[in-house]
């Protein structure tokens, strides 16, 4: 989302990013962050927050990030009504989702950000494509000594455990580096392997690993494109996501 903004001009003090990410701190200070817990969402609150939010801030332009009408279909009310400008940021989305929130509302803008995006689900005045760019971080400041095998997942545990016995299949004499988001008990990886707690990948980071693992969420995903080739990516199946969809289109365009 913030990658969108600047990129679309947008200034980070005239916006407010309302999220219900856990890992909300990765965004920089300098955007106006509203988190709030996931279960919120889903609740009585949720409408009369948002509606008090929009008129107190004189909000006049409305951005989706990926779900039309909201993981919950939360937004689907206020949509219908919102008389600002309306803009979805759209990604693949599984028939599942449309099946269970068929009012999609319509949008002024749809920014295509991904190749194999239902459109038949979507209505708007003006389709826009996007080629989708990942900020790579600044370096990490401590060196790393190759060879290493680089594990990129944020969670859950199990899925971040699958992907390390997935690369401790493939490594001779590989140390094994994990980018995580989620607390892994010592017990479950050997101690010459090396976990980075909610740390982002660095261009050197990237470069120097011998393979890279991940699964096929979107951010992730695109940014490991350009290293296609050390790179064995492990989709998990999500609610709504569709990874396997994701990774089955770049296979075949690769």
């Amino acid at each position: 989302m913030t990658s969108f903004l600047k990129r679309q001009n947008y200034a980070s003090e005239n916006c407010i990013l309302l999220t219900n990410s856990v890992f909300s701190e990765f965004w920089k200070s300098g955007w106006n962050l509203v988190q709030k817990e996931d279960l919120f969402f889903s609740s009585a609150e949720f409408l009369p927050f948002l509606e008090n939010l929009i008129s107190e801030n004189n909000i006049h332009t409305f951005i989706v990030d990926v779900f039309p009408t909201g993981f919950y279909g939360e937004l689907s009310s206020l949509l219908s009504h919102f008389q600002g400008g309306k803009i979805l940021l759209s990604r693949i989305l599984s028939n599942s989702y449309f099946d269970k929130n068929p009012n999609i509302p319509d949008f002024d803008e749809i920014f295509v950000m991904e190749k194999g995006i239902d459109l038949s689900h979507l209505r708007s005045g003006k389709i826009l494509y996007m080629d989708y760019q990942n900020n790579i971080s600044e370096e990490i400041s401590i060196t790393i000594e190759t060879p290493y095998y680089l594990i990129i997942h944020s969670q859950p545990l199990t899925e971040v455990i699958h992907l390390y016995r997935l690369a401790k299949m493939y490594r001779t004499n590989q140390k094994v580096v994990i980018l995580t988001a989620t607390a892994i008990p010592q017990e479950n990886i050997s101690s010459e392997d090396l976990v980075l707690f909610q740390q982002k990948p660095s261009q050197s980071l990237l470069s120097n690993a011998e393979k890279i693992f991940s699964g096929a969420g979107f951010n992730t995903f695109h940014m490991l494109v350009p290293y296609h080739k050390k790179w064995i990516c492990n989709p998990f199946p999500r609610t709504f996501d569709d990874q396997f969809l994701r990774k089955t289109i770049h296979h075949k365009t690769d």
